[in-house]
């Protein structure tokens, strides 16, 4: 796998940032933690110099100055090292006793450099917190050598050093870990869309239960391959079914022509011939006109939903319809409102119109003489229900959803009329209003139910 796609990968690219972010942070922290030790350790310094001075100026006064000069010649021996300082100046600013060998400039506490007797060893700088002050007419000057606070700052970058030099690798490594992770599933992805542009519907994204954001497109991907996948398999099957309809009809349409012109040829009238050649192709314009109708509600093109749509009255209108026509056909057609609801609907009138006609012509259509036909409305949580139940042959459960592709039929013969478009359309306007409808055998015969959001009160 090529490293310059993985370093360039988003997961390594916000590890980096974040890195960058935190050295910088730890630039500051450091930077504020330096000066925070400093200054506490150069107070604590401080106060031990200044107790130390008081100490000795105790002395002069208790035991005298000789005991002082002892004293600070002493302390002086002790510190061989140079990291105290004791001594006893003159007025004249020269030593009477100590380890310095000039007096410091100014008086008080100071911070600064000191010409000590011993110079440093270690490499260390030579400054020191001091405090100079009078005493029985000379300058006492005691102090020490700000080792401590060196080493301690010293330590303190070191670990922060290294500590940060650490805490980054680790970042980079994980981020390029994740980073390598997530580019082999954006290869996996590639693939799969390339192999589908190829023709290979059958083709899915790899999922391992993963929660990542990769992981979750790859998911709604695969969603999406499942879809586009039924939609080339329903297109393909439509483009059959579809040229299976119209190669009768058109068929027809041209021996009815064909027959029509025999007739001219010989003198006779052709008008039987031309009007079944016109039955033929006002069949094929049916089918077509259903067919690019459903297309455009699939398309979400046909209509403004902003009617609001009493879906009782348009009901009740259509049954009382279709009441003769199931009494023609030697069947019965009754619908029953659950009283005391609104059945107030937000959508297209011509679209929920098409729909229950759909609904109950097939009701009367695939019905044996006899059937018995209910159709009725009523609410629950929210949703209009409309349902229409008969007692005919029902769909087999292996047809259930297949019934719902254009143009597919139960009858292989296709002797039966119809273009196979009824229920796909319905789905398809039940779909377009944010509805759904739901088949169920009720041995015998059918029920559809057709469940439609309710206007809000």
């Amino acid at each position: 796998m090529d490293r310059g796609d993985v370093l360039s990968g988003a997961a390594f690219t916000a590890v980096l940032r974040s890195a960058m972010a935190f050295v910088v942070v730890l630039v500051l922290v450091g930077w504020a933690a330096l000066a925070y030790v400093e200054r506490s350790l150069t107070a604590e310094l401080s106060d031990d110099v200044q107790q130390r001075w008081n100490i000795i100026a105790t002395d002069h006064e208790n035991e005298g100055s000789d005991h002082v000069v002892e004293t600070i010649s002493k302390v002086a021996r002790l510190s061989s090292n140079g990291h105290h300082v004791a001594a006893l100046f003159a007025p004249s600013g020269a030593l009477v006793a100590g380890n310095l060998k000039t007096r410091p400039v100014g008086s008080g506490l100071q911070v600064g450099p000191m010409d000590h007797a011993t110079p440093s060893l270690d490499g260390m700088a030579a400054d020191y917190v001091y405090y100079a002050g009078p005493l029985g007419g000379n300058v006492l000057v005691v102090g020490q050598r700000l080792d401590l606070l060196y080493q301690t700052k010293i330590l303190i970058f070191r670990s922060l050093t290294l500590s940060g030099f650490f805490i980054v690798l680790t970042m980079l490594s994980v981020g390029y870990y994740l980073s390598n992770q997530s580019l082999r599933r954006l290869r996996d992805i590639e693939s799969a869309l390339s192999r589908t542009s190829d023709g290979d519907m059958a083709v899915r994204i790899p999922y391992h239960g993963g929660t990542t954001q990769i992981d979750r497109i790859a998911l709604q991907l695969n969603h999406h391959l499942d879809r586009l996948s039924r939609m080339v398999a329903t297109t393909r099957n439509t483009a059959a079914a579809a040229a299976h309809d119209l190669k009768s009809p058109l068929g027809r349409a041209y021996l009815s022509l064909g027959k029509a012109m025999e007739k001219v040829e010989a003198g006779e009238d052709p008008g039987l011939e031309l009007a079944d050649t016109q039955d033929e192709l006002e069949a094929m314009r049916v089918i077509f006109d259903s067919y690019l109708q459903l297309s455009r509600i699939e398309a979400g093109g046909d209509g403004l939903l902003t009617a609001d749509v009493d879906l009782a009255a348009l009901a009740g209108d259509l049954a009382e319809t279709f009441a003769l026509i199931a009494e023609d056909a030697g069947q019965s057609l009754t619908f029953t409102v659950e009283a005391g609801q609104d059945y107030g609907i937000r959508g297209d009138a011509q679209m929920l119109q098409q729909m229950v006609v759909n609904l109950l012509q097939n009701a009367v259509t695939h019905g044996p003489e006899g059937n018995r036909i209910t159709a009725g409305l009523g609410r629950s949580d929210g949703r209009v229900l409309f349902t229409v139940a008969d007692c005919g042959p029902g769909i087999p459960q292996a047809s259930m959803q297949r019934v719902f592709e254009p143009f597919h039929r139960l009858d292989p013969s296709r002797s039966k009329p119809g273009s196979g478009l009824g229920l796909a359309l319905v789905r398809a306007i039940a779909e377009r209003h944010n509805g759904a409808v739901t088949l169920q055998n009720a041995k015998p015969g059918l029920i559809v139910e057709v469940s439609l959001p309710a206007l809000a009160p």
